[in-house]
C-alpha cells in the first residue's frame, strides 16, 4: 500500500501542470483610458473553527497505525498546534478513540472503526476545541461537585478521587483503545497543571472526554458494558458496543426535560419540562451508583435520594453544553475600508516628501447561528439553578484586542503602516463601535523619480489583522467576547464549575483576515513589466477503484480513491531599471508566496486474499490509506516567464510558471479498521519533502489592456484542465507605453 500511495503522490504532482485554449478571438480587447482603481481586499483566512457555524465540521485527519499512547501524543500535538488543521486533527483522534460524531438530528457525520457506543454532537467538537483555546477550564473537583449536588447519599463519596484513580489505572492499561483515550486526555493539558490531583484545572478538551466517556451516553449503555464497581475502562477493542445517541449531549433539550410542556409552541424550546420529576432520573440514578462502585440502599430509599445525583449528571453536562454551543457558533467577521484607494505612493526619496496618507479601518462583528439552540440550554440551566443566561447579543466587539502584522518585508514594502494613537499595530484595540483605525502612509522612493521617465504600477502592501489572544487579559476579554456585558461569575453554578484560566489561554487568532492595501506605485521607464500575477488551482475527485489481481498475490484492493489538490501562488514581478536594460544585465527573478496541498484519501477492501504471510488461505482486510502533503514558501526569488507581442491594436499574453522546489510536510498512513490477517498493522509517518508548482497560461488575447500614461494589463481567466481542475490566473501588470517585446 505505501508503494501505492508513492506513485499517486508521484501522479499528482505530474498532473499539476496545466494548459489554457487561447480564447477566440472577438475584437481587440484595448481600452483608451486608465485601468479601474483596484478596491481594497479582505480576504479571510481558512478557519474551519470560525467557519463552523456557517460550513460544519471539515473533513477528519486519518490517523494510521495502532491506537496507543505514542499515537495519542501524536494527535494531542496536532490538536493543540493552532492552525487550520487543528479541529480536522480533533475529528481524526475522536474516531480513533471510539466516538461517532453527529448532528442535532443524530445523522451520523463521522463513524469510528471501533465504537464505545457513545457520540459527540458536531457543535460539541468544534464547541470543546474552542473553549479550550480560549482558556475555559474547570476540574474534575468541580465537576463531582457539581454532580453530587446536596444529596445525602452521594455527599461523600469522593467522586473526583474515583474518577483520577480510574484514569491513571486504563493508562497504565493493557488495551489500546482505552490507554490511546487516557493519554489523549492527559496529552491535551499540555499549558495546564496536568491532572495530578482533583483540583488540577483541565481544560475543556478533556474535561468533554472524561464527561462523556464517565457520564454522558456511557450512563445509557452502562449496564450492557459492566457490572457494579467494575471500571469504565475495562473493555477490550474487538468488543463493540451498541451504539446508543441517548442524549449524547444538548439536542434541542436534554432528553431528561423533555416530559412536558410548560412552554410556548412559538418558543426555541417547545419541549421543556418545568416539573421538578422529569423522566429519567430513577434509570440514570441506579447506574450512578454502579459507575461510583456505591452500594445500593434499598428501593425505597433510591427514589428520594438518587434524582438528585441524576439531575447532577445532567446539570453538568449542560452547563459545559452550554459554554461549547457558544463557542462553536461565535462566528467572527471584519470588515476592512480605505476610502479612496488606490493610495498614491510620493515618487520622492526625501523623508519629508512622503506619498498620501489613508485611514485603514477595520470593524469587528460578532454573530451567533442557531441562537435558538443557545437560547434554549439557557433555558434548562435557569430552571435547575436560578441563572439567567441567554443567548449572548450580536453586534460589534468593543474593547478586544487587535492585532495587525506585516506579510512583506519592510524593505519592499510601499507604506508605512502606523498607529494613531503612535503605539504599537500590534498592541490595538477596539473602540465602543467595534473599530480600530491605523494609518497608511506612502513610503519615499529609494531613488528619486520625479526627473525620469515612470510608468504607474499596480502595487498592494499586505497585511494581516485578526483578534489576538496574546494580547488578552483572558479574565476579562474572553467573556467579553462570548458574552458582551455579562459576567461569567453571575452565572452562579455556572461560574463555578467554568472558569477562564489565563495560563493556558493559546497563542491564537479567534479570526484572521488578510488584508490588501491598493498602491499606485512608480517604475522607472524599462522594457520590462511590472506588477502581480496570481495563480490558484483546485482539484477535487472521487473515483472508484478495482485493482489488478495477481494470482496467488494479495490485492491492492478496491475501494474509492478521493484527490483533493489546492495550490496558490502570489508573484511579484521585478523589473531591471532602464540602466540595467542598456548594459544587458540579466532579467531579474520574480518574487514568490507560495502555499498549498495534495492529499489522496483511499478507503479500501482486500477481500479473498491468498497470503497472510507464510500462511495460507483467505483473508480479509477493511483499511483506509492515503498520503497528506502540505507546502508552503513565503517571500522568495525564482524565475518566471512573462510572454507579451502587440501593438495598440492587438496583443498577445502568456505565462510560464515555475515555483522550484517548495518545503512540504508529508504525512502518510495506512489504518486498518477490520482485518482476519494479523500482519495487517497500517503506519502512521510523517517526513519531510519538496513539492514543485508548475503552469503554463497559453499565449491567446485576454482582456484587458489599457492605454494611458503607459500600457496596463488588468484581466483573468478561469478554466478547467484536462484533469478536471479549477485553474484561476489574475495579473494586474504596467510598462511604458511603446515598449514592446517579451519579458
Amino acid at each position: 500500500m505505501k508503494d501505492i500511495a508513492l506513485s499517486t503522490l508521484i501522479l499528482l504532482i505530474l498532473s499539476v501542470g496545466s494548459l489554457a485554449q487561447p480564447p477566440r478571438r472577438t475584437g481587440p480587447p484595448i481600452v483608451r483610458g486608465p485601468a479601474p482603481a483596484p478596491k481594497v481586499k479582505a480576504i479571510a483566512i481558512d478557519d474551519p473553527l470560525n467557519d463552523f457555524a456557517k460550513k460544519g465540521l471539515p473533513g477528519a485527519y486519518v490517523f494510521g497505525g495502532d491506537p496507543d499512547a505514542a499515537l495519542a501524543r501524536k494527535a494531542a500535538a496536532l490538536i493543540l498546534s493552532d492552525d487550520e488543521n487543528s479541529l480536522s486533527a480533533l475529528i481524526g483522534a475522536l474516531q480513533v478513540a471510539g466516538f461517532h460524531i453527529i448532528d442535532q438530528d443524530q445523522k451520523i457525520l463521522f463513524k469510528p472503526s471501533h465504537s464505545n457506543g457513545t457520540a459527540f454532537f458536531d457543535y460539541e467538537v468544534a464547541g470543546m476545541l474552542r473553549s479550550a483555546k480560549m482558556g475555559f477550564a474547570t476540574s474534575l473537583e468541580k465537576f463531582g461537585t457539581v454532580v453530587k449536588g446536596d444529596s445525602p447519599i452521594l455527599k461523600n463519596i469522593d467522586i473526583a478521587g474515583k474518577m483520577l484513580a480510574d484514569l491513571k489505572a486504563a493508562r497504565a492499561g493493557k488495551d489500546l483503545q482505552n490507554k490511546f483515550l487516557v493519554e489523549l486526555i492527559f496529552a491535551l493539558g499540555n499549558g495546564t497543571s496536568g491532572i495530578a490531583t482533583p483540583q488540577s484545572n483541565i481544560n475543556m478538551l478533556q474535561m468533554s472526554l472524561i464527561e462523556r466517556r464517565y457520564l454522558g451516553d456511557l450512563a445509557a449503555t452502562y449496564e450492557e458494558m459492566a457490572g457494579a464497581g467494575v471500571s469504565l475502562f475495562d473493555r477490550g477493542r474487538n468488543r463493540e458496543v451498541p451504539v446508543k445517541f441517548v442524549n449524547a449531549s444538548f439536542s434541542g433539550m436534554p432528553a431528561i426535560f423533555a416530559t412536558h410542556s410548560a412552554v410556548p409552541d412559538d418558543s426555541p424550546c417547545p419541549a421543556i419540562d418545568t416539573a421538578a420529576e422529569a423522566q429519567g432520573y430513577k434509570k440514570k440514578g441506579e447506574k450512578i451508583i454502579k459507575i461510583f462502585g456505591y452500594e445500593h440502599p434499598g428501593k425505597a430509599a433510591f427514589d428520594e435520594y438518587f434524582k438528585d445525583a441524576a439531575k447532577g449528571v445532567e446539570l453538568a453536562n449542560t452547563i459545559t453544553s452550554y459554554l461549547k454551543l457558544i463557542a462553536a457558533n461565535l462566528f467572527i467577521e471584519i470588515e476592512v475600508d480605505v476610502p479612496n484607494a488606490p493610495l498614491v505612493r510620493t515618487k520622492s526619496n526625501q523623508l519629508i516628501d512622503r506619498g498620501e496618507e489613508r485611514i485603514v479601518t477595520a470593524t469587528f462583528k460578532r454573530y451567533f447561528p442557531n441562537s435558538g439552540q443557545i437560547n434554549c440550554v439557557a433555558k434548562v440551566i435557569k430552571m435547575a439553578t436560578g441563572a439567567d443566561l441567554e443567548v449572548p447579543e450580536e453586534g460589534v466587539l468593543k474593547d478586544v484586542p487587535v492585532k495587525w502584522e506585516p506579510l512583506d518585508r519592510a524593505e519592499n514594502a510601499p507604506l508605512y503602516i502606523d498607529a494613531l494613537d503612535r503605539g504599537d499595530v500590534s498592541k490595538q484595540k477596539t473602540d465602543n463601535a467595534g473599530q480600530n483605525k491605523i494609518k497608511a502612509t506612502g513610503k519615499e522612493q529609494r531613488k528619486d523619480l520625479r526627473k525620469i521617465a515612470v510608468t504607474p504600477v499596480p502595487k498592494k502592501d499586505r497585511w494581516r489583522v485578526s483578534v489576538a489572544t496574546e494580547n488578552m487579559d483572558a479574565n476579562k476579554d474572553i467573556p467579553k467576547i462570548l458574552w458582551g456585558a455579562l459576567d461569567l461569575r453571575s452565572g452562579g453554578i455556572v461560574g463555578y464549575l467554568i472558569g477562564v484560566v489565563p495560563d493556558v489561554l493559546a497563542k491564537m487568532a479567534l479570526k484572521t483576515y488578510r488584508v490588501d492595501i491598493p498602491v499606485k506605485d512608480w517604475e522607472p521607464c524599462s522594457a520590462d513589466w511590472a506588477g502581480t500575477v496570481s495563480y490558484t488551482r483546485d482539484l477535487r475527485k472521487t473515483t472508484v477503484v478495482k485493482s489488478n489481481r495477481t494470482p496467488g498475490m494479495n490485492s491492492a484492493g478496491d475501494g474509492v480513491k478521493t484527490v483533493d489538490i489546492h495550490e496558490d501562488v502570489e508573484i511579484t514581478l521585478n523589473p531591471r531599471t532602464p540602466e540595467e536594460v542598456a548594459a544587458g544585465a540579466p532579467k531579474r527573478r520574480a518574487t514568490y508566496d507560495v502555499y498549498g496541498y495534495y492529499t489522496t484519501k483511499f478507503e479500501g477492501k482486500r477481500e479473498n486474499d491468498p497470503c497472510c504471510g507464510k500462511t495460507e488461505g483467505s483473508y480479509t482486510t477493511s483499511f483506509v490509506s492515503g498520503t497528506d502533503i502540505t507546502f508552503q514558501k513565503p517571500s522568495y526569488e525564482y524565475s518566471f516567464g512573462m510572454n507579451f507581442s502587440g501593438g495598440d491594436s492587438d496583443y498577445q499574453l502568456g505565462f510560464m510558471l515555475d515555483s522550484g522546489p517548495v518545503p512540504s510536510k508529508v504525512h502518510d498512513y495506512e489504518r486498518v479498521d477490520e482485518t482476519t490477517c494479523s500482519l495487517e498493522k497500517g503506519h502512521d509517518e510523517n517526513t519531510e519533502s519538496s513539492a514543485w508548482v508548475h503552469a503554463n497560461l497559453a499565449e491567446g488575447r485576454y482582456p484587458t489592456m489599457y492605454l494611458n500614461d503607459g500600457v496596463q494589463l488588468a484581466g483573468s481567466k478561469s478554466y478547467q484542465d484536462p484533469d478536471g481542475g479549477t485553474v484561476t490566473w489574475a495579473w494586474e501588470l504596467s510598462r511604458c507605453a511603446g515598449k514592446q517585446g517579451s519579458r
